[in-house]
This record gives structure tokens, sequence and C-alpha cells, in this order.
């Protein structure tokens, strides 16, 4: 199996088709017949990186090369991309194997005549990096688009923008939420140690995975429902509106709870709130809930019906609704609403290594007129004295704490609210806040 073969192929396409990165991935490994986990990991490795690096990539090679990368043919300029990123970044491969592994592509493509400017690039390259590179800027030497560089050193200051984007490269760590319903802490950490996977726990039910190659697809813990995985920062979300609905409960003497999750899909936040209440039914005699789990296609709901299913999870419904459109059925009707909503996604930059390309300026304002669009419906559907989780997982001002206002001006009462941010919280950037509605009788 010709890796590097297989990630060109990949890395060709999305940079001509403009697709999501993760589906192409997926869809050549499954064409070729990649099945190898070693193989996978390389592919995915060597992908990701490229992507995640042009900035920084071109950069480099326009310092090595006498032709420009602007100039260079398609496949010529992607062969050294990845020759670059495996010199620079991919400290287990040897000089030499980057280097004429790339040289070998450019003559499987076809570029026999080109092998010696390759070749010529590349060392220059490498002779750059034991000099030492020095970048005009963090926002390129971290591979950030200039405008989303300027946004975050406008909202948060040089210094800690600069940790935002040094975190927003590499490898962020993988969280696993145990379902404690099935597993404790200290089970769930043996049951993966005994498979390779190394642990630490950093909050009751939650683990941060050290070592190992866990693929929770293939995982029999993960299909059985003892873990989900979900970052710490959107866990932190729905522990605090827990901790809220527990208030909610003693304050209204009710144990009949109507929840709504509004853009649900893939259910994250569905299952981690259904697995709070089933794991504290002890502390509620009598208490009965029901989470109304929506999105916008059939594909997303059997996104969320599938983890709903894996976690063995009750009292969930699932339905297509369109949050942008208001339905006169849900008025005043739940108690609980989870607006966790479409959004830039500048503060996952870590882990959508492609999405800091896909956003344009322009795509933040847009997004906004759709928050509060949805926005103006969930406070609708929001019982007088009821709690609304509102979370993005960005960082913009326009996104997070403007759009908090508006939701203030819609009636409802600010509770709390956190931003939280990659490089600083261990986590990814996250902004959430929590309102009750006022009661206006």
């Amino acid at each position: 199996m010709n890796t590097r073969l297989v990630a060109l192929e990949i890395l060709m396409r999305y940079e001509k088709e403009g697709k999501k990165l993760d589906p192409l991935l997926l869809d050549v490994m499954q064409k070729k017949g990649v099945t190898e986990g070693y193989d996978k990991a390389f592919i995915k490795s060597l992908t990701d990186g490229v992507v995640e690096r042009l900035i920084t990539l071109d950069y480099v090679i326009n310092q090595a090369a006498n032709t420009k990368t602007g100039k260079m043919k398609p496949v010529i300029r992607m062969i050294i991309r990845m020759g670059a990123y495996q010199l620079l970044f991919m400290d287990n491969i040897p000089e030499s194997a980057a280097v004429n592994e790339s040289v070998k592509l450019a003559e499987k493509k076809g570029f026999t005549g080109l092998k010696g400017f390759v070749n010529g690039v590349l060392r220059g390259i490498a002779g750059l990096k034991e000099k030492g590179i020095e970048y005009p800027d963090v926002w390129t030497e971290c591979s950030f688009p200039e405008w989303i560089a300027k946004i975050l050193i406008n909202g948060y200051g040089t210094d800690t923008a600069e940790r935002m984007m040094r975190a927003g490269v590499g490898r962020m760590p993988l969280y696993l939420r145990g379902n404690q319903c099935k597993t404790d802490t200290e089970g769930l950490r043996k049951k993966l140690y005994d498979r390779g996977i190394e642990t630490e726990a950093v909050r009751p039910f939650t683990l941060r995975v050290l070592s190992g190659n866990l693929i929770p697809a293939e995982d029999e813990s993960f299909l059985s429902g003892m873990y989900s995985v979900q970052d710490l920062s959107s866990q932190t979300a729905i522990y605090e509106l827990w901790d809220n609905i527990k208030v909610y409960i003693n304050n209204e003497k009710t144990v009949d709870i109507n929840a709504i999750d509004l853009c649900a899909a893939p259910g994250g936040k569905t299952c981690f709130l259904t697995e709070l209440f089933n794991g504290n039914k002890d502390h509620f005699p009598g208490l009965s809930y029901h989470i109304n789990s929506f999105d916008i296609s059939e594909k997303k709901l059997k996104k969320i019906e599938k983890n709903v299913r894996r976690t063995n999870l009750t009292n969930v419904s699932f339905r297509i609704n369109d949050a942008l459109e208001y339905d006169q059925s849900l008025k005043e009707k739940a108690d609980i609403i989870i607006a966790d909503l479409p959004c830039s996604g500048l503060g996952v930059t870590g882990r959508k290594v492609d999405i800091k390309y896909r956003v344009e300026p322009q795509d933040v304002i847009a997004l906004c007129e759709l928050q509060r669009k949805i926005l103006d419906n969930a406070a609708r559907y929001l019982k007088p004295g009821g709690i609304l989780l509102f979370s993005v997982c960005t960082v913009t001002k326009e996104e997070t704490v403007k759009q908090a206002e508006y939701i203030e001006n819609l009636g409802l009462h600010k509770i709390s609210e956190r931003q939280l941010l990659q490089g600083i919280d261990d986590c990814d950037g996250f902004y959430y806040a929590l309102f009750e509605k006022k009661d206006v009788n």
C-alpha cells in the first residue's frame, strides 16, 4: 500500500473540490481498500497535517523555491507540501524518506522532468529547518488566516491570541465521558488500559487519552455505550445546566421536566443530560422527564438516534424540526432548552483542521443573524421560570457576548456565562450562557 499516493489523491481532491476534508478522507481510503490501522493513521496524520499547516508550508516552500507555490503545477505543489510537512512536523519520518518518497511520487504522477526540482526544494527546506526558520508573524507560523488572527488579537490581546493560535494547531486532547449509568471512572480506565490505551482521570467519569491508538468507532466499550467522546468545554456547560435544573426542580416543586435540544445532532448534549437525569433519579423521587431532540434533516436525526441507541438511553424522542421556523405547538412548553447553535467554529480549529479556511468574515455576520432567529423561537418555547442554555464552539464577540445581550433583550435573565479558550483552559474554545425566563405574571 503506497500510503503517500493515497494521501496525495485525498489532498488533490480537497484542493479541487473545496469540500470538507474528513468525508474525502474516508471516501478515498474506503475505495482504495485501506484497512490496516497503521496505514489509516499515517494517511490521516499526513493529510490533516498538510491542510492544517497550509499557510505555514507555503511560506516555507516559497523561501526555498525560485518558482513560488502559486506558479507551480498543482500536483507538484501538493507533493512538495507533503514532503515539507514530513520534514518540518513529522519527527518519526527520516529526512531521506521524506525527500526520496516525494521524488518518487512526482515520477509516479508523470512528472519525471521535475524530479530534480522537487528534490532541490525539499533539500532546501531541510537546510532552512537546520538553521532555524523565522516567521514574519505568529499567524503565519501557526497557519491562521490574518483576518482570524486579528479577531483574536482585538478580542483577547496579543499574548492570549498567540496562545490560542498555538493551541489551534497540532493534536488536541481526546476526552472520554463515561456513561455513569454503565460504568465508573476507574472501571473504564482499566478496560481501556487492558487494550493498550493509557488514560488519566480529569474529573468524575471523564478520562483524557494519553497514549495508544484509540479509534472509538471500533472500540467495544464505545460501541456498548460505556463512554462518549465529548470535550471538557461542552461537558462543563451541561454540568452547569444540570446544577440549575436541580434548583429549578426544587423551586418549581415539579418533577415533571420537558426539555428540548433544538439543534441536537449528533446528540452529545442530549445523551449527557439524559444520563444525568437517569443517574440522579434517587435524589428526586417521582422524577419524570422527557427530552425532545430536534434537528433539520433525517440524516442528522439518524446521528442522534444512533448515539441514543448506543448508550441505551430512554425518555428521548427525535423529530425533524427546523429551528428557524416557529412552531406554535411548542409555545411555552419547555422547562429546559438547549440551544447549541451553528457558528463559525473558530474554537475548534485544533480538531477541524480545515474550518479556518472555510469560514469567511461575512459568514460570521450571517451566522449571527441565523442564531438570532433561532433564539427568538427558543425564547417563545420556554416556560416562564424555565432555563435556556445557549452555547457555541467559537470565540468571536459577535457570536458570544453580543448574542447574550440579545437574549436578555428577549426578556430572559442571564444566570451565568463563560468563555473557554483553547490554549488557556485546556479544552476547545467554547462559549455558553444560562438564562431564566422571567415570569411576567
